[in-house]
């Protein structure tokens, strides 16, 4: 998948999500269990909107951060 085809799709993959964060799969389904993380799911399957991922990250930027 070209850069431009990840920045127009609005919704990430489990691993899309991981690579950016910089964690590990557990990380982020435990993080989407305790409702740390925004996620949708659909029976066993969960979405990430990008748009909520990168909102996400903003807010929850570390004091001292630059």
């Amino acid at each position: 998948m070209h850069e431009r085809e990840h920045e127009e799709n609005p919704v990430m993959r489990a691993d899309e999500v991981q690579q950016l964060l910089k964690i590990g799969r557990n990380t982020l389904y435990e993080w989407c269990e305790r409702g740390i993380i925004p996620c949708k799911r659909a029976g066993r399957l969960i979405f990430f909107s990008r748009k909520c991922i990168y909102a996400w990250l903003e807010n929850n930027e570390t004091k001292g951060g630059n």
